[in-house]
């Protein structure tokens, strides 16, 4: 009898962490600014605007099942990121504890809206999800098609750009369709969003902008080469890399050039702007810092491999990763290092700033929380 009661009381703690459960009373809601979405925002400006000072300390360190996927969300003190061997995490930022986890399947990204996390497969006959954390389950399951990109969450749609060949505008309420857009060529770039426009780059060297009422196209501008990377936009200015190693600024109501510039790489992740520069990493180790208004390099800093993240940037400095295993923080005044911190393996995931933690991670499975060393 008391074997079968063992047996029981593993199950059933199986079962509960199985899944994600959060109850809103549990976590304090703190005036700090979350990080919702691959970008910080629909914009996809990866700027956080708080400060966060020099040094930091290792705080703590998850081993996770299987590596991390490039996108880290942060909501009112929860760590929340997906796995490659198809999990969902949430992780108490203060502690690193393990608050649950649920099995999805396949590697997928997500987004936070509404006390829910959105999710997106890269392939299967459901590939976008909403799960609500209250309920500990999914409000609803729809086929998106294969989505290898980031989902954009605006305040009550869902904006995502499907590899084969479409751009899709969903309730988030029930996960209807709104409408749908078809391109001649896949799609890898995550869509960005402002003042009413979406904009988005395609393998057929285009970047489109949409109008999202009505889901018409509102322009096109050609590159040379691929474009696979996620746009961030600022004001009126549309800032994109392409694959002909190419930087451009674009006017998002007309989408006629305002300046480009040339690199050694080629770019594959979003840039990073505040209200003087972007900055920006390609395949040649090198990350650029350029003044945004008329795209005259201010400094460029070169890793020891290829930049391998969007770069972050938080008052005066910028942070982002290499495959060279580490994550760097880089004045950015100077273009000076002033911080680093070597992983356990190659590093794709995004950093993301929440408060005065900077959370990170690396192939080798493992989540960095990293805080100033004052506290």
């Amino acid at each position: 009898m008391k074997y079968i009661k063992f047996f029981l009381v593993v199950i059933i703690l199986f079962i509960n962490c199985a899944r994600i459960k959060i109850n809103s009373e549990v976590f304090e809601k703190i005036s700090i600014p979350n990080w919702k979405m691959y970008g910080g925002n629909p914009a996809r400006t990866n700027f956080y605007p708080g400060t966060i000072s020099l040094p930091l300390k290792l705080t703590w360190k998850y081993d996770a099942s299987s590596a991390i996927g490039k996108t880290i969300i942060v909501i009112d003190s929860l760590v929340y990121f997906t796995t490659m061997d198809g999990r969902l995490y949430a992780l108490d930022i203060k502690t690193g504890e393990k608050i649950g986890h649920k099995k999805i399947n396949v590697h997928a990204a997500c987004a936070y809206q509404d006390n829910s996390i959105v999710i997106a497969y890269r392939y299967g006959d459901n590939t976008l999800f909403k799960y609500n954390l209250k309920r500990a389950k999914y409000d609803w399951k729809i086929d998106a098609g294969d989505i290898t990109s980031e989902p954009l969450l605006l305040e009550n749609s869902i904006v995502i750009t499907a590899l084969y060949n479409h751009v899709d505008l969903y309730n988030a309420t029930d996960g209807s369709r709104i409408w749908q857009i078809k391109i001649e060529d896949q799609i890898r770039s995550s869509p960005a969003f402002h003042q009413g426009i979406i904009v988005f780059g395609c393998d057929d060297g285009l970047l489109y902008a949409v109008d999202k009422l009505y889901g018409e196209i509102l322009w096109k501008y050609k590159t040379n080469a691929s474009v696979e990377a996620t746009p961030a936009i600022k004001d009126t200015i549309v800032y994109i890399g392409s694959s002909d190693k190419n930087f451009y600024a674009i006017n998002i109501k007309t989408g006629k050039l305002i300046w480009s510039f040339k690199t050694g790489g080629q770019i594959f992740h979003s840039p990073a702007v505040n209200d003087s520069v972007v900055t920006l990493g390609t395949t040649d180790s090198q990350l650029y810092c350029l003044d945004r208004f008329s795209g005259k390099k201010i400094w460029s800093f070169e890793a020891k491999s290829v930049i391998s993240t969007s770069p972050l940037i938080s008052n005066n400095k910028v942070f982002f990763g290499s495959l060279d295993h580490h994550y760097y923080a880089v004045d950015l005044t100077s273009g000076k290092e002033i911080w680093k911190f070597k992983t356990k393996g190659r590093v794709k995931t995004a950093p993301v700033i929440w408060g005065n933690y900077l959370i990170g991670a690396s192939e080798n499975n493992h989540v960095y929380a990293f805080s100033t060393a004052e506290e």
